[in-house]
């Protein structure tokens, strides 16, 4: 099991202790509290050299876990459910993120660019996004990139919102490809799927990505998630890739700096 943590190049964001412009300081905190790789947000490609990216987590000693994806969507306004320009746009978008996850060696999360969803027309956006999604698919299986669909509590997107969702989806609507897996949120677990246990058992192979984060989205320890049966569970089905964390800063920046590496060691001491 690996371990890695949200941080930002570009924006600033209440999931990375770091603002953007301390992108370096964020890498240097990585490294010395234990932790294996980096959950970067890319908003976009202008003026951004992922080579360069790439060595800066190589000096460290440091791997990219995936691409956070959904900036975009809120300084953009351009997702899959889009038509025309805007939907080109998330297409082209995803398609540089494949690339730049391709030089990085990680997933890219497939978040809220995919679309908010509007109730009671699930079925035909679920077929819209799908549609869409046949170009980006044949490009991450030809550039061998993993995509995972994150699944997103009800109260943020009418799409996709458990890991039972998410697994119907790319089953039934996508025809189970290879390179489409799950990212599962804690937070989001906690309203959506009634029983954890039972939710990483029904993604089985296809759980790629964790969140972490408690009931509240404050740092894990701070609400009421239990995550030391979590983590057994996890590790009884071999879960072997990374667990990030994307909790707010709460109850403080300095708290999420400080707690995070005893946390690491205490669930790889423990499991």
């Amino acid at each position: 099991m690996k371990f890695s943590s949200t941080i930002t190049i570009q924006y600033d964001t209440p999931f990375s202790p770091f603002p953007a412009r301390d992108c370096h300081q964020a890498l240097d905190w990585l490294r010395d509290s234990g932790f294996d790789g980096a959950e970067v947000c890319i908003s976009h490609y202008r003026g951004l050299d992922v080579k360069d990216f790439k060595k800066e987590l190589d000096l460290r000693g440091l791997s990219c876990s995936n691409i956070s994806t959904g900036q975009a969507r809120t300084l953009e306004h351009i997702t899959l459910l889009h038509e025309g320009v805007a939907l080109r746009q998330a297409k082209t978008r995803l398609k540089e993120h494949i690339d730049a996850a391709k030089i990085l060696g990680c997933k890219v999360t497939l978040g809220l660019i995919r679309g908010l969803g509007t109730p009671g027309h699930e079925q035909e956006e679920k077929a819209a996004i799908a549609r869409n999604l046949e170009e980006i698919i044949c490009y991450a299986q030809e550039k061998q990139v993993m995509i995972i669909l994150e699944a997103i509590n009800r109260y943020e997107t009418t799409l996709f919102t458990s890991a039972e969702s998410c697994m119907n989806f790319i089953e039934k609507d996508l025809g189970n490809p290879d390179c489409v897996a799950v990212h599962w949120d804690l937070f989001h677990a906690n309203i959506e799927d009634s029983r954890l246990d039972e939710a990483i058992d029904r993604m089985g192979s296809k759980l790629q990505h964790v969140h972490l984060a408690d009931s509240n989205r404050h740092f894990p320890g701070y609400g009421h998630l239990d995550f030391e049966a979590v983590f057994r569970k996890l590790k009884a089905v071999g879960y072997q890739e990374y667990c990030s964390f994307e909790c707010f800063n709460l109850p403080s920046p300095e708290a999420v700096k400080a707690q995070a590496g005893p946390f690491i060691r205490k669930m790889r001491q423990q499991f």
